[in-house]
């Protein structure tokens, strides 16, 4: 009779996935749930696993010790001098793929050699804190304009009317009621002297550099163990939502990062080990929630979620852990949870006084839609003169090999890690399990999956904020693998801080970085922003009229304390509007086009002109204004038919 070692039992688990995932695949192709392309582009779940099973079956039995050869401190300045090479050979070039693709590759491949070993906690926290602030530098130094979803103009605009009144009920869109962001940009900016988006830009990469530390202190006190602490440190340059909100900076950004300052001051009321200490903390804690609640509204209803899920788990945990339900009771009591009461408290009671409408618009749409009583307005996509790609198994199979499809397969390989790790030695994240395994739920939503679910990236950008601790698990787990596949391991992590850097999220600017295909303007030029300020202007002194214009040219306008009313509208037979201006950018033939607003405004469509219908609408039409990148059409009766000799539709859906 064979009896099964443990060994043999523990790899049961990840080559059952492996096999789930390939027949999961393989039976989707044949019942035609999804179309190809889309199915071979979720196969890096199934390259995740083998990587995850390859890692594990690295990492079972007795791990040796692996001794530290290079001191620390010697480490710790050829990270530095290669981090400040890159930031340099960046401005130099003006370019940053090819650098910091080699820079976070080499540097975080470093740190991950160190943390195979006993790792030096200050010298680890200071490499990653130097990777993580070159890299969102690096990005800064190569875009003139960065406005990502298009809020950073808003928020610009904000913090100019905030300095130039001195009063913040003078803060539009609603933050006069939610003041904190603009003003700890503008203090930055009035402190330096920068102007709004300089000081906006980096006061977002310095306080996100900040939450490397946060997260090593909050992985500490969660699990209790150091080594974990570095991990959670070192999986914020590795998820993307961290390298991309550091750069595109706005109000849910900040309230993250006081989340994550709220987590950890309550994880050290929970283990306070006298009354005055415990008084000290709680003194400080009303005081931090008073400030999240004027930062951010929206956050802290997203964060609700965690918390739902957090709950149940934390309910079961006594009795996988063989400890009565009294022991999970006691974390519930309200020494504990006061924090989140009195947010609470707070929260509803200034929502009673100062109702957020984009708040209340999102809940309501998104319950609309779950509980089939609303639907989400059909976006549609209209070519002019121009034909996008058509997706393809080869195109989806090149996707696999972007920077976007390594880093959702070393995500999915860590995350499948960490599952395993927790099944395999579950009695050692007695402590943090709770928020490790709700981390581990939420984390399928940080994977790429064909669906739409509105407003998700807000969502995700919340999960991320607890998806440090399945991915602190996972690392470990990666990183003590024998010395057979120590290798793969560095290579893992290397390549996966590497593509985070560019992943279609992080480097939605850098050109060349994805498949060749359109996608929304993220950034402009100097001289483009510019000569949307010399509209602007000209409009405000010579136009009698509403005027029309795209999503991002109006957002651009608020800078100049300027906005277009009129609606424009794209339909087969081209765009159309009933203002009889009209502002055009030549930088359309270069990315999708948003219309509008289609959460508010029902759907106003996306275009995408091609070169020769815009030089020709260009010549034709009556041009009262131009710039060598704006124009501005006028019509008495409004526009119809622009761009609309040869179209096409598309659904978005």
């Amino acid at each position: 009779m064979t009896v099964l070692t443990r060994e043999h039992r523990s790899l049961a688990l990840p080559l059952g996935v492996c096999l789930a995932l390939a027949v999961g695949l393989v039976a989707a192709d044949v019942l035609g749930l999804l179309p190809r392309p889309t199915l071979v582009r979720a196969a890096f779940t199934l390259v995740g696993a083998v990587v995850a099973a390859l890692l594990f079956v690295g990492s079972l039995g007795e791990r040796q010790a692996v001794s530290r050869r290079v001191p620390p401190s010697l480490v710790t300045k050829a990270v530095l001098v290669l981090a400040g090479g890159g930031v340099i050979a960046t401005a130099l070039v003006g370019d940053r793929v090819i650098v910091f693709a080699v820079v976070l590759t080499l540097g975080l491949g470093l740190v991950a050699l160190q943390l195979r070993a006993e790792p030096s906690v200050p010298a680890v926290l200071t490499q990653l804190s130097a990777l993580f602030f070159a890299g969102r530098l690096g990005k800064y130094l190569t875009t003139d304009v960065y406005f990502g979803g298009t809020d950073t103009f808003a928020h610009v605009a904000a913090v100019d009317t905030l300095l130039r009144v001195r009063y913040w009920a003078a803060i539009p869109h609603g933050y006069d009621l939610y003041p904190v962001f603009h003003l700890v940009v503008g203090t930055v900016r009035y402190a330096t002297g920068l102007e709004s988006y300089d000081a906006l830009v980096l006061t977002g990469i310095g306080l996100f550099t900040l939450v490397v530390p946060i997260a090593y202190l909050l992985g500490r006190s969660v699990f209790g163990s150091r080594r974990l602490g570095l991990l959670a440190a070192l999986s914020v340059p590795i998820l993307e939502f961290f390298s991309y909100h550091a750069v595109y900076f706005y109000p849910q950004a900040l309230a993250s990062v006081l989340i994550l300052v709220a987590l950890f001051v309550n994880s050290q009321l929970r283990y306070a080990v006298d009354e005055r200490a415990f008084r000290r903390l709680s003194v400080f804690v009303v005081g931090l929630v008073a400030t999240m609640v004027i930062t951010h509204h929206l956050t802290y209803l997203l964060f609700t979620v965690v918390a739902i899920v957090a709950v149940p788990v934390s309910l079961i945990r006594p009795y996988l852990f063989g400890r009565p339900q009294s022991h999970s009771r006691r974390w519930f009591r309200f020494r504990w949870l006061f924090p989140g009461v009195v947010g609470g408290v707070f929260l509803l009671a200034y929502w009673s006084y100062s109702p957020s409408l984009i708040t209340v618009g999102i809940v309501q749409l998104s319950l609309g839609v779950l509980f089939d009583v609303a639907e989400m307005p059909a976006e549609q996509l209209y070519t002019y003169g121009t034909t996008l790609p058509v997706d393809s198994v080869g195109r989806a199979v090149e996707w696999l090999s972007t920077a976007t499809g390594i880093y959702a397969i070393g995500l999915a390989s860590i995350l499948l890690l960490a599952g395993y790790e927790l099944f395999d030695a579950l009695g050692t994240y007695r402590r943090g399990f709770t928020l490790t395994i709700a981390g581990l739920g939420l984390s399928a939503l940080l994977l790429p999956v064909p669906i739409s679910i509105p407003q998700i990236e807000r969502l995700k950008f919340v999960v991320t904020l607890v998806a440090i601790f399945p991915v602190a698990v996972g690392l470990g787990r990666v990183l003590s693998v024998d010395r057979r596949y120590a290798a793969v391991a560095v290579l893992l992590v290397a390549a996966m801080g590497g593509a985070t850097g560019f992943t279609v999220l992080v480097a939605d600017d850098a050109a060349g970085v994805y498949l060749e295909e359109p996608r929304e303007q993220v950034s402009m030029s100097d001289d483009q922003y510019r000569s949307i300020g010399l509209t602007a202007a000209f409009i405000q002194r010579s136009a009698a009229g509403p005027v029309a214009t795209d999503k991002i040219t109006n957002r651009a306008f608020e800078t100049s304390q300027f906005n277009a009313t009129g609606q424009l509208r794209a339909e087969p037979g081209g765009v159309r509007t009933d203002a009889p201006f009209l502002v055009v950018r030549n930088s359309w033939t270069d990315h999708i086009v948003a219309l509008g607003d289609a959460i508010r405004s029902g759907g106003l469509g996306r275009v995408a002109v091609g070169d020769d219908t815009f030089a020709r609408t260009d010549a034709t039409v009556n041009k009262v204004y131009s710039t060598s990148h704006t124009h501005i059409y006028y019509s008495e009766d409004g526009h119809t038919g622009i761009y609309g000799d040869t179209t096409s539709a598309a659904s978005l859906e």
